[in-house]
């Protein structure tokens, strides 16, 4: 059996997504945001540690992670 953990996003942020993929051919963000990150992982290109750290930025100064 497989276990899971929970992560914890911002309302607005999750709104966003739902606006984001209302036309979109995925169920939830659950499954929207799974399919990014394993896309992400899978890409070959990825991305450099410094492009990381300005995502993580700007998502912390749009309010949407601590």
């Amino acid at each position: 059996m497989s276990e899971y953990t929970t992560i914890s996003l911002r309302k607005e942020f999750v709104a966003d997504v739902e606006e984001y993929i209302e036309d979109e051919p995925f169920g939830s963000v659950k499954e929207f945001v799974k399919h990014v990150v394993v896309q992400e992982m899978e890409s070959e290109e990825g991305i450099s540690n410094a492009e990381a750290k300005q995502i993580a930025q700007r998502l912390q100064d749009l309010g949407y992670m601590e």
